[in-house]
């Protein structure tokens, strides 16, 4: 069975928690993903920022014509993580039972990477195959 090692993404924006929304949003469509961990001046985790959380600080300031808010107002601090080392079934309950689209990735308590819902999905549509005789799951 494969590990989340061998599937998540390893270049992530390092967004800081007095990084303003705009330029969160910015970094996350670079790298094409939907949330990051958040990062303070010491390089540790302190939240994770969703573009739900973006969305709900733009339509507020949207509506007041004005967009001060940084990272650390708006982003959830309470961080669900998974090891690279964990199996993808064990990602796949985390990202089932807590409706989460992605997961920032720890190897040796360091941030290593992003896990999304799809790689998984892709994953393990991989390993049905391969218990069909290669054959795609019906």
């Amino acid at each position: 069975m494969s590990t989340v090692r061998d599937i998540y993404q390893r270049e992530f924006p390092r967004l800081q928690q007095d990084d303003t929304i705009v330029q969160a949003v910015q970094q996350l469509r670079e790298f094409n993903l939907t949330g990051s961990p958040v990062f303070n001046k010491d390089n540790e985790l302190v939240g994770y920022l969703s573009e739900q959380d973006c969305l709900t600080a733009m339509l507020h300031a949207s509506y007041f014509c004005s967009l001060h808010n940084t990272i650390a107002q708006v982003m959830s601090k309470k961080v669900v993580t998974v090891l690279a080392s964990d199996s993808l079934v064990d990602s796949a309950v985390i990202f089932t039972s807590l409706h989460l689209h992605q997961l920032p990735v720890l190897e040796n308590g360091s941030v290593v990477g992003v896990l999304n819902r799809g790689q998984v999905v892709r994953a393990l549509e991989a390993t049905l195959g391969d218990c069909y005789g290669g054959e795609r799951a019906a």
